[in-house]
């Protein structure tokens, strides 16, 4: 036996030691865990259908662990702000956020600056919704259908105002979907969020919005905005007598949100395990699922790997568009 290899094989033995040693420490801390409360950031505003969202799972998951998961709202940047701090959190478990897809998948295409690499630096635990966005607009409007709006949009010098919840929000990104297979001419007002987006629509200053069906569900039931289809694969159960837009004849307007649970990307598989089982426990949990569909939202609760993937599949097909409309934010 040579010097060489007699040291190969001590180094092999050092590491197989480092190694289960690391993987008997993962194994303790995920049978530990948790040993102390986890914070929930949510990085929208309270009062948010997300935010909402994520106070029935915390309750939950406090139960589940017999620790309390405490919500975090820190909104801002259209995202950024929440995320940033999960992504430089300790990865331990103790620190999740609630994703949605501007972070995730539209912010750094739009953003010059990002603060931290959201497929990079986080990791998903499980998609916890999916939403469907609806085509809300303002009732005055005469139209009763889609073929109805786009014809009317083509009589109109400058055609159409749409509001968004903010620039690189998925429902501007849906806006422009729309008006370019539509083949109309829409112009983009940004917002400070769905509501005053919503409400600019029911006040008349825009013609119309995309947005989460949640977010305006109270408002289409009261009669101040009409849902005129829905950008999903098939029909909401909130209102199944709507139609949707590929129904209408635009097949490539497939505009769906989601929320899901993602933690810092080096945080140990077994405790990662651990909070999937959590939150998709709560989600099957019969009031909390009734709530979460009676408010617009779908029950997804899928796991690490396969949320993992989607975001990235998202990302690719955001990316895509925004770059082709040139869309960019200055910092």
């Amino acid at each position: 036996m040579t010097l060489f290899s007699l040291m190969g094989r001590r180094q092999a033995a050092r590491t197989a030691v480092v190694l289960c040693a690391a993987l008997t420490g993962y194994a303790a801390m995920a049978q530990n865990f948790p040993a102390r409360s986890i914070r929930l950031v949510v990085a929208q505003a309270p009062g948010s259908s997300a935010d909402a969202l994520a106070r029935s799972v915390a309750t939950k998951m406090t139960e589940s662990f017999k620790s309390a998961v405490v919500v975090d709202n820190k909104p801002g940047a259209n995202g950024n702000l929440g995320m940033d701090l999960v992504a430089k959190a300790a990865p331990d478990g103790y620190t999740l956020g609630l994703a949605v897809p501007s972070v995730m998948t539209v912010n750094p295409y739009v953003y010059k600056n990002m603060p931290f690499k959201p497929l990079e630096d986080l990791v998903g635990v499980t998609q916890t919704t999916s939403i469907i966005f609806g085509l809300h607009i303002n009732p005055k409007l005469p139209v009763k259908s889609v073929a109805e709006l786009v014809a009317y949009a083509k009589r109109q010098p400058n055609g159409l105002n749409y509001s968004s919840a903010g620039v690189g929000n998925l429902g501007h990104l849906a806006g422009e979907l729309f008006a370019a297979q539509a083949g109309i001419k829409m112009t983009h007002i940004p917002n400070k969020g769905d509501t005053p987006g919503l409400l600019d629509v029911m006040g008349g200053q825009t013609d119309l919005m995309f947005a989460p069906v949640p977010s305006a569900i109270s408002y289409v039931r009261g009669g101040r905005l009409t849902l005129l289809a829905v950008a999903s694969r098939k029909r909401s159960a909130a209102f199944p007598e709507v139609p949707t837009l590929i129904e209408a004849g635009l097949p490539q307007v497939v505009v769906e949100g989601w929320t899901g649970i993602v933690v810092p990307a080096a945080t140990p598989a077994a405790v990662i395990a651990e909070l999937q089982r959590a939150v998709n426990a709560s989600l099957a949990d019969p009031g909390i699922r009734a709530s979460v569909e009676q408010q617009g939202f779908e029950i997804v609760g899928s796991n690490s790997r396969d949320f993992t993937q989607f975001m990235k599949q998202e990302s690719a097909k955001w990316g895509e568009l925004i770059q082709k409309s040139g869309m960019k934010l200055a910092d």
